[in-house]
């Protein structure tokens, strides 16, 4: 058996390595896509197209009207009429007004407080809502610097009021770099695609050259074959998950070096061996490439969006939310996290790897089952 295992071995590999296509795909995949989802996807708002519509053209109006010019904002135009404010917005042509009323700096020096109006395009609604915030913290920051000014400025006027001040520590990534965040979650949706598709491809071009009928000739079993589909295309993605962080998120994205490396490869594996099972379930219902990549891309939807990568679950319905306990992806998530940018170790990782492990067996041993029974 082991004999037969090593020939089958070098069988996959000389069979991947003469795929030119396909090694490309790979290639890619773990390194040009990775560095455009760190470099060139970002949910913050930066540079938010913004007009500013000043109705009450004081000195401290415009001294508001400046501190929006932040990274946060990017001041376009000054607006002078409700017409010319409707026309930008519908146009698509700012994505933000900030409308300062008359009597603006007057019920801020008469009234301690003042009203101001921000118009923002909902239509990509987290975006918006991102801005809304940012906008809110520029003006709160900017009402208590001018209170601070005029209380300094006029004895007596200044009133003592309890403060609370709130000194925030960022752990783990003080700088709040989110190409840390897209880059690494790129890196495990590519792995769990290629873990699937790799095992599931290779196994269905058998069925279309015909050749699967050839090597259940020969003297190996079944499960043989099975295992030396999984070892082959799970080696793979481990090398190319690798390649990507040496050569991509450590060195482009400044990654700070965290945890113990056995450790992740080993959760790696782990999750590529639970990966892997589906994909050869999926080669046992599919008959063609074409089906295959059909049926691959309807089962990575709730793989990938139950995974809570992209939404917490604490923010999903409850039944959903026990739904997540079926994705692997959302152990290997919590395993990955931890090890790469909190340097956890075994002690506090081990309720994610023993429910990792435990699904990855029911999900290998069913797809076993299912590939044997198919093939046996």
């Amino acid at each position: 058996m082991f004999q037969g295992l090593l020939a089958l071995l070098h069988k996959e590999y000389l069979q991947f390595s003469r795929d030119r296509a396909l090694v490309f795909i790979v290639l890619y995949v773990f390194t040009v896509d990775i560095y455009i989802a760190g470099a060139g996807f970002n949910l913050e708002v930066r540079n938010y197209p913004t007009a500013i519509y000043d109705r009450d053209n004081t000195q401290i109006s415009v001294q508001l009207a400046e501190k929006f010019r932040q990274p946060y904002f990017r001041v376009t135009r000054l607006i002078y009429s409700d017409s010319e404010m409707e026309t930008l917005l519908n146009k698509g042509t700012v994505s933000l007004v900030l409308v300062i009323p008359h009597n603006f700096a007057r019920s801020l020096a008469e009234k301690n407080h003042a009203e101001l109006q921000v118009i923002t395009d909902g239509t990509l609604s987290n975006t918006a809502l991102l801005a809304l915030a940012y906008a809110g913290q520029i003006a709160q920051e900017f009402a208590q610097e001018v209170g601070g000014r005029w209380g300094q400025s006029e004895p007596g006027a200044a009133h003592l009021r309890p403060q609370v001040k709130l000194k925030p520590r960022i752990a783990f990534n003080p700088n709040q770099k989110f190409e840390w965040f897209t880059s690494l979650i790129e890196l495990f949706n590519i792995i769990t695609v290629v873990s699937i598709f790799l095992p599931a491809a290779a196994a269905v071009r058998e069925k279309e050259a015909g050749t699967i009928e050839q090597l259940l000739v020969t003297p190996v079993t079944p499960v043989t074959i099975m295992l030396a589909k999984v070892i082959s295309m799970a080696s793979i993605v481990l090398a190319a998950s690798c390649l990507s962080l040496f050569l991509v998120i450590y060195p482009v994205f400044s990654l700070p070096w965290r945890g113990n490396l056995f450790l992740y490869l080993a959760a790696t594996a782990l999750y590529v061996f639970s990966a892997t099972g589906v994909g050869l379930f999926i080669s046992t219902v599919c008959r063609t490439l074409p089906q295959t990549i059909l049926l691959l891309l309807m089962l990575l939807t709730p793989i990938l969006f139950l995974s809570g990568s992209w939404t917490p679950p604490e923010a999903m319905p409850v039944w959903m939310r026990l739904i997540t306990y079926l994705s692997p992806l959302k152990y290997f998530i919590s395993i990955a996290y931890g090890i790469l940018l909190r340097n956890a170790g075994l002690g506090h990782l081990w309720p994610e790897l023993a429910g990792m492990t435990v699904l990855g067996l029911f999900l290998f041993s069913f797809c076993a089952f299912r590939f044997r029974q198919r093939f046996g």
